[in-house]
């Protein structure tokens, strides 16, 4: 068995754990998520749009994908920005919440104005490494997958650097196998492709 797959098998069985299993939550409330959100507000914005560059923005990501990304910093798994240890004190109940609330927000405003070239190479780089194969056609996200479409441009730079390097992992290594051919300048496109979209 390869390493490549013996790395998604992993990674699957962990999220099929945290996601598959019958449990006795709570249907997610949106509403209960929105008080319970008011501590992450201060790095993701009260709206779910952070000011912060390094900061992801959270507004209409796919309720899973968040979900996911708290039980991997919960578990470890993920690390960065003192998510880790936020995500030790909520409940996977909690957790749903804040997702819910979070995927009622409307989505960050496309940037105005950016460089077309580069934003045209971007999404030429995009449609060869068959990202919407995964994160929706307009790289909206779905399901346990995130909304990569207005994200901060020092976000998903960072991110997508840490995932070639191996310093952040992945559920099932999709994304460090795509990340790795390629260079800062196509990643540095890739941003600049996904925050000009709606």
């Amino acid at each position: 068995m390869s390493r490549y797959v013996s790395k998604a098998i992993q990674g699957m069985a962990f999220f099929f754990a945290a996601c598959a299993v019958p449990h006795a939550w709570a249907a997610p409330d949106a509403v209960a998520g929105k008080a319970k959100a008011q501590l992450c507000a201060a790095c993701h914005g009260e709206n779910g749009v952070s000011s912060i560059p390094d900061t992801p923005h959270l507004a209409a990501q796919p309720p899973l994908s968040i979900f996911y990304q708290l039980l991997q910093f919960r578990d470890q798994r993920r690390k960065g920005g003192g998510m880790e240890v936020i995500a030790t004190t909520l409940t996977e109940q909690d957790m749903r919440d804040i997702a819910a609330h979070y995927a009622t927000l409307p989505a960050p405003a496309p940037q105005a104005g950016g460089d077309a070239q580069k934003i045209a190479r971007g999404q030429q780089i995009a449609q060869q490494q068959y990202c919407s194969s995964c994160h929706g056609a307009q790289l909206q996200g779905q399901k346990h997958v995130p909304r990569l479409s207005g994200q901060s441009h020092t976000y998903f730079v960072t991110q997508l650097r840490n995932l070639r390097s191996g310093a952040r992992a992945d559920m099932d290594g999709t994304m460090a196998s795509a990340a790795r051919s390629l260079t800062d300048e196509e990643i540095d496109a890739m941003a600049a492709y996904a925050r000009s979209l709606p």
